[in-house]
């Protein structure tokens, strides 16, 4: 994987998507949209992950990649709780099933598992923030 290099503004533009998505994800849930709120709570992860990835010069270009690279570089290397990265893994299978929708998968999204990505959501954010260069400003 080639290293690149980033600016500080891409990471700040990165964690303001990360803060809006999940902001949506949770409009999305009070509104009955259960199915789009999951896709926007994992997408909330997504972008704080690839913030991260960002600082260490990665930028995987598919979703299964950036996992990959995310459990190979924070959870490996740097401590990242295992949880919460195999959370954000099963936040893509389900952000999968809701974005390419069948007849079998329809009905599986409920209040409850929308509930249950927001929450996820919010771990995997809050544990990624400790791994921010403190002179980053956190929204």
């Amino acid at each position: 994987m080639e290293l690149i290099s980033v600016s500080i503004d891409e990471i700040k533009s990165l964690l303001i998507v990360s803060n809006e998505d999940l902001e949506a994800s949770k409009t999305l849930l009070g509104i009955g949209q259960y199915r789009n709120s999951i896709v926007m709570s994992y997408y909330s992860m997504y972008s704080i992950a690839r913030a991260l990835l960002l600082l260490k010069g990665s930028e995987p270009s598919t979703h299964s990649g950036l996992i990959s690279e995310f459990g190979r570089l924070y959870v490996l290397g740097e401590g990242f709780d295992k949880k919460l990265a195999s959370n954000f893994s099963n936040a893509r299978v389900s952000r999968e099933n809701a974005s390419y929708v069948s007849h079998d998968t329809f009905n599986t999204f409920d209040e409850k598992s929308a509930k249950k990505n927001i929450n996820l959501a919010e771990d995997f954010i809050q544990e990624s923030k400790k791994f921010l260069p403190k002179d980053i400003e956190i929204i």
